[in-house]
């Protein structure tokens, strides 16, 4: 039997005057642009997270209703038919609102399944999945779309710079979206177009061990009626069978010089996938490549916060060694005079402690290194620390608040250095004193 079984759930009993919808963690980068895909399809909606941020504040603008702070039972609406949609992070045997929403009767499901029932509310879904690059890639196309007046809706895990939402429901035939590997519920979604950017062992902590992973990428590309895919050792067995898949081994250099040179090899891959994934729904590369060359970037992607004489500071999403390998080369190609100092954050106990020697060999690779506290993600510990990742990668550890941790790389600093705060963690929040004026 398959490890994941396919959603087939009635969405739309859910409606308003009698349904409504509740998201646990709406806050979130999976809950909130999905809270925001319902809103727009006319569904009664409500959310709750345990902290304020941008994304709570826009719902609110929205007119929904959003309640921050402690999980309470308090929180769930008062409707007939209720549909509770959860991170998976919060847990079902401890929540308030989720023990409550059991004890009422209400229908519960995770985010991964909310979203499956959602793209089966369109008649063309792109999913795309992989280990690394999904957000950019999936962020390409549903960019190219729009700008080809296809008006699709879309889910994209990160922040697209000029976007006002990673979430829209648009008018149009096209649904796009990520499929999130890290739980198996990118098996659920059956697709037009499925789109695997790489399969590695990430993950494996939480899913029951590496068959269950791969297991889930065959059934997330099996659920689908056409499949491009990256060639790669896992890929290639396990899409042996699909003869009629797109198979990737290189890119073409189809775009502009000025953007090849700008652009590491990573991201020149996931134009290109992205390319030929739209151009696969029945777009002429002609028209594709003019949209697509204009797409302005994802949030915490070799992103620029300042830029001096003096200093360089980005800010990169890398939380896997190959991921690292990736942006360290690539910061290395587009800043080449430029001494590049790194501070790393290293995302989850279990990830660090799986391929603790790979992220040291990637770190050693920089000029210099900086490591802030590991990023917990629900496990407040584990075998490594950020001091033991700073030793074995010749780095310095941070400690503190984020304040003197700046207040220590600073100190550090040369003139001209490029300093690139790397993690996909709250790692973020160093960056306003890092780039405050000394």
């Amino acid at each position: 039997m398959d490890p994941v079984e396919p959603v087939s759930f009635p969405l739309a009993d859910f409606l308003p005057p009698e349904g409504a919808v509740h998201l646990i963690g709406c806050g979130g980068a999976g809950c909130a642009p999905l809270a925001r895909i319902l809103h727009q399809k006319g569904f009664l909606v409500s959310g709750s997270d345990l902290e304020e941020n941008h994304e709570t504040e826009r719902l609110r603008s929205l007119g929904i209703t959003v309640s921050t702070g402690p999980h309470r039972k308090e929180n769930l609406p008062d409707a007939r038919r209720l549909l509770v949609i959860h991170t998976s992070a919060a847990d079902r045997d401890k929540n308030p609102e989720l023990l409550a929403a059991a004890e009422r009767g209400a229908s519960i499901l995770k985010r991964g399944e909310a979203l499956a029932a959602v793209a089966s509310l369109y008649p063309r879904t792109v999913s795309v999945s992989g280990s690394h690059g999904k957000t950019s890639v999936t962020a390409m196309i549903a960019w190219t779309l729009r700008m080809l007046g296809a008006d699709p809706g879309f889910l994209v895990g990160g922040k697209v710079n000029t976007w006002d939402s990673s979430g829209e429901a648009g008018r149009g035939e096209f649904f796009v979206t990520e499929g999130d590997e890290s739980d198996g519920t990118h098996a659920l979604l059956r697709s037009e177009l499925a789109v695997v950017t790489n399969i590695e062992d990430d993950h494996v902590w939480s899913l029951g061990g590496i068959e269950v992973l791969e297991e889930n990428f065959r059934i997330f590309a099996r659920r689908a009626e056409r499949l491009l895919y990256w060639a790669g050792p896992i890929a290639d067995r396990l899409y042996a069978d699909r003869t009629d898949a797109i198979r990737l081994t290189k890119f073409e250099p189809v775009f502009s010089p000025a953007l090849e040179s700008a652009s590491g090899e990573f991201q020149l891959c996931n134009l290109y996938t992205a390319m030929l994934a739209v151009e696969s729904l029945g777009f002429s590369r002609k028209e594709i490549l003019p949209a697509l060359s204009t797409f302005p970037g994802v949030g915490r992607r070799m992103t620029v916060h300042l830029k001096t004489p003096e200093l360089k500071v980005m800010e990169d999403y890398a939380h896997h060694p190959t991921e690292l390998r990736v942006s360290l080369a690539a910061l290395r190609k587009t800043n080449p005079n430029r001494r590049l100092v790194v501070v790393f954050q290293p995302h989850r106990f279990a990830r660090l402690e799986r391929y603790f020697s790979e992220f040291a060999l990637e770190l050693r690779k920089a000029d210099l290194v900086f490591v802030a506290p590991v990023f917990a993600a629900w496990c407040s510990s584990g075998k490594y620390s950020a001091a033991d990742l700073a030793a074995e990668s010749g780095g310095i550890v941070l400690e503190g608040t984020w304040e003197q941790m700046a207040q220590t790389v600073r100190t550090h600093l040369k003139h001209g250095d490029l300093l690139c705060v790397i993690g996909a963690g709250d790692i973020r929040k160093i960056l306003p004193c890092l780039t405050a004026p000394a």
